[in-house]
């Protein structure tokens, strides 16, 4: 039988090994979990990753040691800080080393959820709603629940919950009468599993909920930003890869208009077939649409001098007549 020193050395041979050939390790916590489950997440984690236990001060003596040492890395001095300010080492907790994707081992995680009756003493994990309708107990029954405010009614001779009803918020301490009902109504309300809680990925920490965005939502918010900025810039007349061949199609159409309202023909880009076009009218939609716009917003700009000429004769007009009298 080895001795307690040697199971010491390789145990710390074991995390020394798993932080040099992995890059991400998982922080989970492990309340409530049962062994079966533990050697059902070990047992499909083989060829993903290790699921590491052990003694929270022989860890933290281990990590601090290789930070410490005279071949630690940058990576192993910042992993010992984060682990010391952040507290990742302590509790009931255990560590998974990886390099696959997190989403491949929570998949595996969640795999080995295991629903379980609420305990005298637990922790209640998540809200607990008692649901109406008929509990098929007898009526004698209806004082224990007027003791929990939970209202009923006889039905058929049987107790018939009115409306649901919580009996547990999350963080409150399973106590001996609600216990009772959970497990007279037969309702396992809670589910236990290895949670991550955070994870280390090659020099940053992510945390729980850094976790909940997924690749979808990047890419939403990624095509946002990119429709906003495409906006901003076409707005703005500044070019850029996404708005270039919209400006050069819209200062297209702004010429073609230019070139109904002038008279101005041009052989580019089949520039004369499209004017005679947009004069007949077989121009659809919106191609006809811009030059019909730049056409009428031409013509006044065309008539301006024309309205200038006839302003001025009207003045000489007026002078030679009062040059008469």
């Amino acid at each position: 039988m080895p001795s307690v020193s040697q199971e010491k050395r390789d145990y710390e041979d074991r995390l020394n090994g798993c932080l040099t050939k992995y890059s991400r390790v998982l922080f989970c916590l492990m309340d409530n979990v049962r062994s079966q489950q533990v050697h059902g997440v070990r047992r499909d984690l083989r060829g993903k990753g290790e699921l590491v236990m052990g003694k929270k001060t022989l860890q933290k003596k281990i990590v601090e040691k290789r930070a410490e040492g005279n071949k630690a890395t940058d990576a192993d001095k910042l992993f010992h800080q984060v682990c010391t300010d952040k507290q990742l080492l302590c509790g009931n907790t255990s560590m998974i080393f990886t390099n696959s994707e997190v989403s491949d081992i929570t998949s595996v995680l969640d795999s080995h959820r295991v629903q379980a009756p609420a305990r005298v003493g637990a922790i209640a994990p998540c809200d607990v709603i008692v649901p109406a309708g008929n509990t098929g107990m007898e009526p004698k029954a209806t004082a224990f629940f007027q003791a929990l405010n939970i209202a009923t009614k006889i039905s058929k001779g049987t107790v018939e919950i009115v409306s649901d009803k919580k009996v547990l918020s999350t963080g409150d301490k399973v106590d001996n009468s609600t216990a009772t009902l959970l497990q007279k109504l037969d309702i396992s309300p809670f589910y236990y599993q290895v949670e991550v809680q955070s994870v280390w990925d090659r020099g940053v920490l992510f945390t729980r909920e850094d976790l909940s965005v997924t690749d979808a939502v990047v890419e939403k918010y990624l095509l946002e930003g990119i429709s906003n900025i495409s906006a901003m810039s076409l707005g703005a007349g500044i070019p850029t890869a996404a708005t270039l061949p919209h400006m050069i199609v819209d200062a297209f159409k702004t010429l073609l208009g230019a070139s109904v309202a002038t008279n101005y023909e041009f052989d580019e880009y089949d520039g004369k077939n499209l004017r005679t076009a947009a004069l007949e009218g077989k121009l659809g939609g919106g191609e006809a649409a811009a030059p019909a716009a730049a056409a009428a917003a031409a013509a006044p700009a065309a008539a301006a001098p024309a309205a200038a000429a006839a302003e001025e004769e009207e003045d000489d007009d007026d002078f030679g007549m009062g040059a008469l009298f």
